[in-house]
């Protein structure tokens, strides 16, 4: 057997893998989101506990790190050297965050909280944008936690509720629920936590849902209130027997995003009512060739999401806007999986959305808050990140930037963190791009 050529041995420098976390401790720096957690959150009633500050600031560097157990905190508490970059005199242990999470899950002000902090998040990410466009969806989380209630698919877990910004991809609202929630209820409601959850000065004008949101009361409020909507339809009896009437002359080409034909997909309009409303709108319906299935139908139920029928399938999307085309409206609706479905699927599995630390139902809820904080606070990054780092995930910006091995010496009064001058290089020009912006006043 080979023996290289080396030696291991021991050193009383500071030396930690982890350098490039200097970048979300500078972010929640200028944003002074310390001050405003504390301003906002319930403050311990002993001078000898911690502040909450000193909890979500940890979750938010361990969800940064990749850590999605309470006990990855002791990585934090091991490395000497980024606490003293940092300047983390208090890392709270597992045991104490998994305290804090239940005590404070019962803080019925804890909601409002972490609105009035995501509300700068999303005031500092959005800039001089007046309105939004919202995409919300139901998303499982499996958990197999004392009181988690069985899902749709049989497993013990929470359905959250989650509103996402299309133009920034952060989170506006959450609502936690149990597993055995139906993905439509109380979607109308849910609209309205996010209306209430968007910093001052800005206003919804667009709303994309799936057909869990073909609900009356959303239909006419958006109506009411000028806000464009994009919904998977659910088919009833009265459209079904339109397309049945229909011509192959009566459908339209679907044009692709290059103006090309798309093969065997076509379009047509269908004017629609919904329950007691009495404003009419349109589900644009899309049809895709099935090869092979000619002869099989499916016709179940009064109302489907989908209809196959003569080959075809069928489905829509309804909508009341009415200078779009047809392959526009079917385009537009398609682009929410990358807003919302993608973005959830970041916020699970990125930044321990999925991985719920605690048994207690409001304890888990605060924990999903702080990952939603985590990914906001990531999401506002990504857009101030130089070009080739901007359209990453996070399990890249980990290894590209955050992984930086460094020392940590001191000279005089000044501390320094020596880098391999190649990441000396990366770590400066991150740094630069995140001071491109100003944090609104406390």
């Amino acid at each position: 057997m080979n023996i290289l050529p080396y030696s291991i041995e021991t050193t009383n420098d500071k030396l930690t893998s982890r350098a490039g976390l200097l970048t979300i401790a500078q972010l929640m720096s200028d944003l002074k989101l310390q001050e405003r957690i504390d301003q906002h959150f319930t403050l311990p009633k002993s001078n000898h506990g911690f502040n909450p500050s000193a909890f979500i600031q940890t979750f938010i560097l361990m969800q940064h790190e990749g850590s999605v157990r309470l006990d990855d905190v002791r990585h934090l508490n091991e490395d000497e050297a980024l606490k003293t970059i940092l300047g983390l005199k208090i890392i709270p242990k597992a045991s104490t965050l998994g305290a804090w999470l239940r005590r404070m899950g019962k803080d019925k002000g804890s909601l409002d909280a972490w609105v009035s902090i995501n509300k700068i998040i999303l005031k500092t990410a959005l800039h001089n944008r007046k309105s939004i466009t919202l995409d919300i969806d139901a998303s499982e989380i499996l958990a197999n936690k004392k009181g988690a209630k069985l899902t749709y698919n049989n497993d013990k877990g929470y359905m959250p509720m989650i509103g996402h910004i299309a133009e920034t991809g952060q989170v506006v609202a959450c609502d936690f629920r149990d597993g055995n929630a139906a993905p439509a209820k109380e979607n109308y409601e849910f609209i309205l936590q996010c209306i209430k959850s968007l910093p001052e000065n800005c206003y919804l004008k667009a709303v994309r849902i799936d057909s869990a949101g073909y609900q009356t009361a959303i239909i006419k409020y958006c109506d009411e209130k000028n806000i464009t909507f994009s919904i998977r339809a659910k088919l009833n009896n009265d459209v079904k027997e339109e397309i049945y009437n229909t011509i192959d002359a009566d459908w339209k080409p679907l044009i692709d995003k290059n103006g090309n034909e798309v093969k065997n997909q076509e379009t047509y309009r269908v004017i629609a009512c919904i329950g007691d409303h009495e404003k009419a709108f349109n589900i644009v319906v899309q049809r895709t060739k099935i090869k092979g299935q000619s002869n099989i139908d499916f016709n179940v139920g009064e109302e489907s999401e989908e209809l196959n029928k003569q080959g075809y399938m069928y489905r829509g999307v309804a909508t009341n806007d009415n200078e779009k085309s047809d392959s526009d409206i079917i385009h537009y609706y398609n682009q929410r999986a990358e807003d919302s479905e993608n973005r959830i699927k970041e916020l699970k599995l990125d930044f321990g959305g999925d991985t719920m630390p605690c048994s207690d139902f409001k304890a888990n809820r605060l924990y999903f808050l702080i990952c939603s904080m985590s990914f906001n606070l990531f999401a506002l990054m990504r857009h101030l990140l130089p070009e080739e780092l901007s359209h990453h995930r996070m399990k890249t910006i980990r290894w590209r930037v955050y992984a930086m091995a460094a020392k940590v010496v001191k000279t005089g009064r000044k501390w320094f963190v020596k880098l391999e001058a190649k990441n000396q290089a990366m770590l400066e020009k991150v740094m630069q791009s995140l001071r491109r912006f100003e944090a609104p006043d406390i």
